[in-house]
């Protein structure tokens, strides 16, 4: 069979979830940045993760109620482990309790945004966009890196098959993939020692589409980019992981951001999806939902002592995040449905470890009229604060109208 030009180019794209981008620019925003630069990873659990089992206020205002409204998948005050008087952790999340004692993890309680949706695509958008209409087409952090010089401003990874709607509108680019092995140049299984001219011959094809114009022309120039990029990621050495990692297939993503930060190629930024936190059903403390929050910390523990390892860990913060929350009574399938608040984690060296603020009341009066936890905390505050105080940048920029309210996040 043969193939067009137009099927060449497309085939090389198709190889890596990859905006359109200039050669130049991929060159040059990949050249290593030397040490220092800070870093972002953000872990998303995506399908709408239960606060209230994650960070459990028993004895808190109306926390008495938790053993109606939760009779059989609630976390026992015995059973959770302590954060403060009356509020803990859930008890498989014991490796973020010992990022919690030693001061660097800070939680910000009852999160979410102006008329919550229960829809996870609504919600979604919101939580990517920082935007309550959800109507915005560019995510928060991309809004923020287009305010920045390309040079210095960092550029992120999707560590899953997708590119996330979070760093959409940065004019920069997202490369989506979930192993450096996969992000090759593509060739024939059956003919492979003729990938050599396949390349010469891709190059020479995009080469001469370059200089025309339009969508064809803007394409070769990515591909021409790609090709780049497919050369730095075949330098990066394989890593000496020493931080203990689940066994799990997630856990290679976290692997590659270590891998990525110490092979010092210029990645800053990271998005990691977790997907499997709608729990309509078995939520009970040793089913599904909890084994999912061990993992949560233990992936998070691991990557930071990797990080550790090599000096990276002062300049790395992680946020973990979810669209919503879950109902605050459990349905008759032994979980929940979908809810409204939810905590916000930030962990790292600069994080000014706690509480930030107050649980939501979980005393019957003070619940909405969905019978849900009235918003604490808007989820701008807490990304606005990131970033000022984290990335450099302008949070009245990124969300023009908003009147950021300041929370002591970072040190």
């Amino acid at each position: 069979m043969s193939l067009s030009r137009r099927d060449l180019l497309k085939g090389v794209l198709a190889s890596s979830a990859l905006a359109l981008w200039p050669k130049n620019a991929v060159t040059a925003m990949l050249a290593p940045l030397g040490a220092g630069p800070r870093k972002l990873v953000l872990v998303d659990l995506k399908g709408g993760n239960d606060g209230l089992n994650t960070v459990v206020p028993h004895g808190l205002a109306g926390g008495s109620y938790l053993t109606e409204f939760r009779p059989t998948i609630g976390v026992n005050s015995a059973a959770a482990l302590p954060l403060a008087a009356g509020i803990g952790l859930h008890p498989n999340m014991t490796g973020l309790k010992t990022h919690f004692d030693a001061g660097r993890l800070a939680i910000v309680q009852g999160v979410h945004y102006p008329e919550p949706s229960f829809s996870h695509e609504f919600s979604e958008r919101v939580w990517q966009t920082g935007d309550p209409s959800a109507l915005s087409t560019a995510g928060w952090l991309g809004r923020h890196l287009a305010t920045q010089p390309p040079p210095t401003t960092p550029d992120t990874v999707s560590v899953s098959g997708t590119s996330s709607l979070l760093v959409t509108g940065s004019g920069g680019f997202t490369p989506a993939f979930k192993q450096l092995e996969s992000f090759t140049f593509p060739v024939d299984s059956w003919h492979q020692s003729d990938g050599g001219n396949r390349r010469a011959a891709f190059t020479a094809i995009a080469s001469s589409l370059t200089g025309g114009g339009g969508d064809l022309a803007a394409m070769a120039d990515t591909s021409l980019g790609l090709l780049d990029l497919i050369d730095l990621f075949a330098t990066v050495p394989e890593f000496n992981h020493v931080g203990l990692y689940p066994d799990t297939y997630v856990a290679k993503s976290f692997q590659l951001v270590a891998r990525l930060l110490a092979a010092d190629v210029g990645m800053r930024s990271f998005y990691i999806p977790m997907g499997g936190f709608d729990t309509h059903a078995d939520q009970n403390l040793d089913d599904d939902h909890g084994q999912r929050l061990g993992r949560v910390s233990a992936l998070i523990d691991a990557l930071y002592t990797d990080l550790a390892s090599f000096g990276l860990a002062q300049d790395t913060l992680f946020i973990v995040f979810s669209e919503f929350g879950r109902t605050v009574y459990e349905n008759g399938s032994g979980g929940t449905d979908h809810g409204t608040v939810n905590p916000v984690l930030l962990l790292g060296d600069a994080v000014q470890g706690g509480l930030v603020n107050e649980h939501p009341s979980m005393e019957p009066a003070d619940l909405d009229e969905h019978g849900e936890l009235p918003a604490q905390v808007d989820l701008r505050d807490v990304f606005g604060g990131v970033i000022n105080d984290w990335l450099g940048g302008d949070a009245a920029a990124v969300f023009p109208g908003h009147a950021l309210t300041p929370l002591p996040l970072l040190s």
